[in-house]
């Protein structure tokens, strides 16, 4: 390491890059701490002179540690994840949950579901803070209770020698559970992004 790199300030700046950069894949980690190396040895050598002030210069030019990253990580996942209010996360994680349970309510039952359940894969598949991946999953396990539940009641049915109240609700419940399941996993995924944002701030 040259006396460029081994000045305090720069060391500082190159740990604190370091630091907000561990979202990134390591390898383009190193990359961009490799890159800001070369960018300040070039920028130092090329004024002669290594005090602090210029130092100073240098590294203001290049942005603060936090912009440095947050633009690394946008150019590693293309538009990058977007997180939105825990307001907005809060709605949709509800109706995910609520959307096919809604249906046993009386009278209104019949109706509430199903608008509830487009609301809430509207509202999942327009949000920019989840992937594809976790979309399609988040999907598949919202909607399994419409063959999960008819599949475990007979189950249960044959289990317990015929199909009684208590193996309808207990089918019903187990189904309930997995669109529960994906809005826990939303709720991390959410919260990750969130902390990654607050990370690079």
């Amino acid at each position: 390491m040259n006396d460029t790199l081994a000045h305090p300030l720069v060391q500082s700046y190159l740990s604190s890059v370091g630091d907000r950069a561990a979202a990134l894949p390591d390898v383009r980690r190193q990359e961009l701490l490799a890159d800001l190396r070369e960018h300040i040895e070039v920028a130092l050598a090329d004024s002669g002179t290594f005090d602090e002030g210029e130092v100073r210069r240098v590294l203001d030019q290049l942005g603060t540690p936090g912009e440095i990253v947050a633009a690394a990580l946008a150019e590693e996942a293309g538009s990058g994840p977007v997180p939105e209010s825990g307001r907005h996360t809060a709605i949709t994680l509800c109706l995910i949950v609520v959307a096919l349970p809604a249906a046993l309510i009386p009278v209104i039952g019949p109706f509430f579901a199903p608008a509830a359940v487009i609301a809430a894969l509207v509202r999942l598949w327009r949000s920019p803070q989840w992937a594809r991946q976790e979309k399609r999953q988040a999907t598949l396990l919202m909607l399994s209770p419409v063959i999960a539940a008819p599949v475990l009641a007979a189950v249960f049915s044959v289990a317990g020698g015929g199909l009684t109240a208590i193996a309808l609700m207990a089918a019903l419940l187990a189904a309930a559970l997995l669109p529960v399941a994906a809005a826990v996993r939303l709720h991390r995924s959410a919260a990750r992004v969130r902390q990654q944002v607050r990370r690079t701030a």
